[in-house]
């Protein structure tokens, strides 16, 4: 499909708070085409009303930063007209907290999902951006972190010049997305072209109440929200499971291969197919612990089943999971393993919950310390279907660290504390950070690394440069590789870098800036100012090795990894 647009394009501030600013937007076409291969232009009825839904007044909601994260469409708009209307929205995007520095990244959000962006001043008020990785995409079930499937690069990009006071003068994008659907799926080009130019500024009266006059009839979705109709969510789970049964996939787990790639890509598939069956036919669950008691089940097939009961999430599966906890006919690695999965099942319910708190007052200290970080990985799956439980969850696991007796029990709530990534968490945790005790303040480091927020930033590079014990400095380089490097965080690992006296602290840093060179250009001056100037020879050579190798842009996780 080819589309080619032209006309004005209004853009009406509606009302600007602190926090968010609302704008009307409407495309006035003066032309308007649609090719589809093979099929030739538009017939002049359905052109017609393509150019009449293009021409509809709607609005969208932008952060303080400039990023776009709401659009509110009058129902029934037709949903190419939608498409076509959002990509301008979101390739006009200048996204900037505060005054443009000369260089800095962004998280932002368009049609296809979330990326990161890069953006640089060429000139006095000129500025380049670049979509460096997506790390998320677009999908019925909201944004999903990109793994291995889809494959998405782009290249391209765009230049904004601004008018003294910030406003947009002129746009030019050229941008080019593959998607890779991966192994016998056609891959996907969008190709984008984008010209805006400044005409007119003026003050428009009709803008005051214009959203309260319409928000009765309009469609609220996020910028990044798949469009069209959402497939059938269980149909992938039927596809997975054709018409296996249970004892079938059972069969499969004893007989795992002795070759190690072909018995984990055994194992991965037979979890993937119990997860299926699990939710198509939730009941299954109930028998699951029993078969856990077999004596010729080994601990890869244990283990699998566990995690098939906690992708499923269901009521029934996690109730087959709490029962296996406190099954002491199975080892302690197994029960182990189950409170695991119950800590990280993506639906929790309360059963599991008490269950996880049950465990965590335990005398075997090893289920104690897996139930406790169970704990916050619970509360922060809990955070989307029930808000307030998962804050009190936290504000539990906060009162248990200050009633804690030891440092030992005190650095493992922390640990659970940086489980939940509750923003509530950070002043328990920068009081941590006052602790007299090492193992509490590199916890507390630890714990950080999935807090949200620049305070979180300013706490982390804080202690990187002035906390005397080598440990909590390196707990705070291995915090910085879950969150974004720029503005904050590089400049100070890179003062580390320079002078921290700890070969152990300086390898971490290394490291860490090896894994983020294709997706940091600051990381590689960095990396290659090691390789010329490290005094530690292991350590330079891991810098050069880093420099000389070829990397790609690859997405950084969507988030830190819980601690299990």
């Amino acid at each position: 499909m080819r589309f080619a647009l032209q006309g004005e394009w209004d853009v009406g501030v509606v009302s600007a708070k602190a926090d968010a600013v609302l704008l009307r937007l409407q495309l006035r076409p003066t032309t308007f085409t649609l090719d589809v291969e093979g099929q030739g232009p538009l017939a002049p009825e359905a052109h017609q009303a393509m150019v009449a839904a293009l021409s509809l007044p709607f609005f969208a909601t932008r952060d303080e930063r400039g990023a776009v994260t709401l659009t509110h469409f009058e129902r029934g708009v037709d949903e190419l007209a939608r498409g076509l209307l959002r990509s301008v929205v979101a390739s006009s995007q200048f996204v900037v907290d505060g005054t443009p520095p000369s260089q800095w990244s962004t998280e932002e959000q368009d049609t296809s999902g979330q990326y990161v962006a890069r953006y640089e001043r060429v000139e006095a008020r000129r500025y380049r951006k670049h979509k460096e990785v997506y790390t998320a995409t677009a999908t019925p079930e909201g944004l999903q972190p990109l793994k291995d499937s889809p494959r998405m690069s782009v290249s391209g990009g765009a230049t904004f010049e601004l008018t003294e006071d910030a406003w947009l003068q002129t746009l030019q994008v050229r941008e080019r997305l593959l998607v890779d659907p991966g192994e016998g799926m056609p891959r996907v080009t969008n190709t984008t072209e984008l010209s805006l130019r400044l005409l007119e500024r003026r003050l428009e009266p009709t803008l005051v109440d214009a959203f309260a006059a319409r928000a009765a009839f309009l469609d609220t979705s996020a910028l990044a929200s798949f469009q069209g109709p959402a497939p059938d969510p269980l149909a992938h789970h039927r596809q997975v499971l054709g018409s296996r049964k249970l004892e079938d996939l059972l069969a499969d787990l004893r007989a795992l291969p002795a070759d190690e790639k072909a018995r984990d890509e055994a194992r991965t598939r037979a979890l993937e197919q119990l997860r299926a069956l699990l939710t198509l036919r939730p009941e299954e669950a109930s028998r699951i612990p029993a078969l856990l008691r077999a004596k010729d089940l080994s601990p890869l097939a244990a283990s699998a089943m566990l995690g098939a009961l906690s992708a499923a999430s269901t009521p029934e599966s996690l109730r087959a999971l709490a029962s296996a906890t406190g099954d002491t006919a199975l080892t302690t690695d197994v029960r182990m393993d189950a409170v695991s999965a119950l800590g990280m099942a993506d639906h929790p319910i309360r059963e599991s919950v008490d269950t996880l708190r049950q465990l965590s007052r335990s005398e075997d200290a090893r289920l104690r310390g897996t139930a406790t970080l169970a704990l916050g990985n619970a509360a922060l799956h809990l955070n989307g279907a029930d808000a307030r439980a998962s804050e009190a969850l936290v504000q539990e696991l906060e009162n248990d660290y200050r009633a804690a007796k030891d440092a030992e029990a005190r650095a493992l709530l922390l640990r659970s504390l940086g489980n939940t990534r509750a923003p509530a968490a950070l002043d328990t945790l920068a009081d941590a950070l006052r602790s007299d005790s090492v193992r509490v303040r590199e916890a507390a480091m630890v714990a950080l690394r999935g807090i949200p927020g620049p305070d979180a930033d300013r706490l982390l590079a804080e202690r990187l440069m002035n906390d005397p014990i080598a440990e909590v400095r390196r707990g705070a380089v291995f915090a910085c590789g879950f969150r974004p490097l720029e503005p904050l965080l590089l400049p100070m690992l890179g003062q580390a870098l320079r002078e921290d006296a700890s070969d152990g602290v300086r390898s971490d840093i290394v490291h860490l800036l090896g894994q983020h060179r294709g997706t940091t250009p600051g990381a590689l001056a960095l990396l290659r100012w090691a390789g010329q100037n490290e005094r530690h020879p292991e350590i330079r050579r891991m810098a050069i090795t880093y420099v000389e190798t070829p990397t790609t842009p690859t997405p950084q996780p969507s988030g830190p990894r819980p601690i299990r």
